[in-house]
């Protein structure tokens, strides 16, 4: 396995909704040498507690016949599968349980909840669909009725018409953003499709506010093509609409696009006053989201989301009076074409 595979893999164990455990098979019993979050929050332990105990000892109701090869070695080279019952941290549940074989005596063990994806998918149901139907809909007269009163009011009145629109405004745009995370998230991440990174970039700054200005700096001569699909497009296109947002007076970026080795790399640089420490600290680091400690807007999270399903990274550097958001993804292909090392395109002057 490559590093970009190896990368995607992680990533996919990691963020998977589904219980994932990696065993390796001791004189027929499967041990286990990792597990992923899912995991631990479904059957209620710690990852690193149980590492070298037996997978059985979490998971009763498996047959230890099920774990022996047919040819009476470890593993097994077909899939196995079936339902189970698991006792999780909400009581015995209905579980799917296949078990995918990596090596000859290690194996993946994937539990899928049967009761619990059914819920979420009800939960989805209504937060994403119905509640966001509802949403839009009620805004729409009052993002329009604000709008007029702020032009036809003066004065104080004016001006809390003025804030009337633009929290509608603020609102109708998270509803649209939600509808991003509903489409990103319902569907799986495909390594399949083969993009331009170059092209991408320069799609979503067509689409860009024209009262902005963005110097588009392409460092390399060769095609940068990364194995993400048309949700490329979405997370590039949150951190250029963030970096517009964010700046100080007339809206200016700068956008640069690189080769790193193995990696296709993306800044994006404004002048704006950065992110709050307390949500850097979520978005960035490792502290939870509270009450008093979250992030007040959900692009930055779609965009994380996009390149963690994809094996990427989002980073964050404040320097000099500027904010620079890294977007970093895995490289495909070393296709090279005609072309200069350098070129600036301007938008908006």
């Amino acid at each position: 396995m490559n590093k970009r595979d190896a990368t995607s893999f992680r990533a996919l164990f990691e963020h998977t909704d589904d219980a994932v455990a990696e065993v390796e098979f001791v004189d027929g019993k499967p041990i286990l040498r990792a597990v992923n979050p899912a995991f631990g929050e479904l059957f209620g332990v710690d990852g690193e507690q149980v590492r070298g105990e037996p997978l059985t000892e979490y998971v009763p109701g498996i047959e230890r016949d099920n774990w022996r090869a047919s040819d009476g070695g470890p593993g097994d080279p077909h899939l196995q599968q079936g339902t189970v019952t698991g006792q999780t941290v909400e009581g015995p549940r209905q579980l799917y349980c296949r078990v995918v074989p990596t090596t000859a005596n290690r194996a993946l063990v994937i539990y899928t909840d049967l009761a619990g994806r059914e819920q979420r998918e009800q939960h989805h149901q209504v937060l994403h669909r119905v509640l966001r139907h509802n949403l839009r809909n009620k805004l729409v007269p009052l993002l329009d009725g604000t709008e007029m009163l702020a032009a036809e009011l003066s004065g104080d009145l004016g001006a809390q018409a003025s804030l009337m629109a633009t929290a509608a405004g603020e609102l109708a745009e998270l509803s649209e953003i939600a509808g991003k995370m509903e489409y990103v998230m319902g569907s799986a991440a495909t390594t399949e499709s083969q993009t331009d990174l170059v092209e991408s970039v320069r799609s979503v700054l067509e689409r860009c506010d024209d009262a902005a200005t963005v110097d588009l700096v392409v460092e390399a001569s060769e095609t940068v093509v990364v194995a993400v699909d048309d949700r490329l497009e979405i997370a590039l296109a949150q951190l250029v609409e963030n970096g517009v947002k964010h700046t100080n007076g007339e809206p200016r970026l700068s956008v640069t696009v690189r080769r790193e080795r193995t990696d296709a790399v993306v800044e994006i640089s404004d002048d704006g006053p950065g992110l709050p420490e307390n949500e850097r600290a979520v978005l960035f680091g490792d502290e939870p989201i509270t009450q008093l400690r979250h992030s007040t807007g959900l692009g930055l999270w779609l965009t994380k989301w996009i390149l963690d399903c994809h094996g990427g990274d989002l980073a964050y550097d404040r320097r000099d009076g500027e904010t620079t958001l890294t977007l970093r993804l895995p490289l495909t292909t070393d296709v090279t074409v005609a072309g200069d090392d350098r070129r600036r395109t301007s938008q908006g002057d």
